[in-house]
């Protein structure tokens, strides 16, 4: 009570109250393959959950097209075919919760049919207000920017912070490294900055884990500020969180280089940064720092957006994909 009085006082109670202590209270986990005993996906969020007490829901997006020429062969009418293909989903996501489940946590499930897939994972997420998707992150990709893959779709089109899981084991405490731009030089941190810091306070907390951030500086940038003033704003952003100074880390040069290099040399367990929105030729062919890092980095992502980024995607699902076997002509 007197910590509040105290920053009360001094006209900063906002700032410790609205989202220095945030943290995550629902947790949405998309299941890819239904087929599999344990979910590392959902292993990862178990833990994070656990340590916050959020819940969580396990969510597979029936996405496949569904032969409508098959299911006459089989002598149930479409609406009986897709309601049963629904329910082995559900019972294949209740086998993956039910663990879970004696462990304490809370635990839902939900199938739908949707596509395409990161789109049916973005509207299940607004729908059951979650505040963090974890999702398995696909390995190396070649032409990342060209290609439709479903965690770079996520990554470039998702509002809700998105947490891409690279690694299938988690080192306990592993610490968690915020990655604040230079650019945000503002004396209080500007809205991709807030949430880049309290959703790494949230993640490190639940993991008891030890919270770092860096900065990186092109040396060629053209912000005008010095090293000691960004240094000084930089600390003034990390204490807002409670970040000791010992763990905020300035460095100048190439941030694809830098970054991973802090990360590997703290041994960081997740990078935190934001992302913002492209669109047109650079959407397709340049990408952001986010998309650059996200192959190099070793350890997972978590990448967040700025507060009421549009998902710019139609709220309602799609519903089946019919497809049929037989030759149109």
């Amino acid at each position: 009570m007197g910590q509040r009085r105290r920053y009360a006082a001094t006209g900063r109670a906002a700032a410790v109250e609205d989202w220095a202590v945030y943290r995550f209270r629902r947790i949405l986990v998309p299941i890819r393959k239904l087929n599999v005993r344990r979910s590392v996906v959902a292993e990862r969020a178990a833990q994070i959950a656990a340590g916050c007490g959020a819940r969580l829901e396990l969510f597979h997006d029936l996405s496949t097209p569904v032969y409508v020429d098959t299911l006459y062969g089989a002598g149930k009418s479409l609406s009986e075919q897709t309601r049963a293909m629904r329910a082995r989903a559900l019972a294949q996501l209740e086998r993956l919760a039910a663990p879970l489940r004696q462990r304490g946590l809370k635990v839902t499930t939900a199938a739908a049919w949707d596509f395409p897939p990161y789109e049916a994972v973005i509207r299940r997420a607004q729908a059951s207000g979650a505040d963090l998707i974890v999702a398995h992150k696909r390995g190396h990709h070649q032409m990342q920017s060209l290609l439709g893959y479903t965690d770079w779709e996520l990554l470039r089109a998702s509002p809700v912070p998105l947490l891409l899981i690279k690694t299938p084991r988690h080192r306990a405490r592993a610490p968690v490294l915020a990655a604040i731009d230079p650019r945000q030089a503002a004396a209080k941190p500007g809205p991709l900055e807030r949430e880049i810091l309290r959703n790494a306070a949230a993640l490190a907390a639940a993991l008891r884990a030890p919270l770092h951030a860096a900065q990186v500086q092109a040396a060629w940038a053209p912000w005008g500020r010095s090293a000691g003033e960004r240094r000084n704003v930089l600390l003034r952003h990390a204490r807002a969180v409670r970040i000791a100074p010992a763990r905020v880390h300035q460095l100048e040069g190439s941030p694809d280089v830098l970054l991973p290099a802090a990360a590997r040399r703290l041994r960081a367990g997740t990078v935190v940064m934001g992302a913002m929105s492209r669109r047109g030729l650079q959407r397709v062919f340049l990408g952001n720092t986010a998309e650059r890092l996200l192959d190099d980095l070793r350890c997972d992502v978590l990448v967040v957006k700025p507060p009421r980024f549009p998902a710019r995607l139609p709220r309602a699902r799609r519903g089946i994909f019919y497809l049929s076997n037989l030759p149109l002509a």
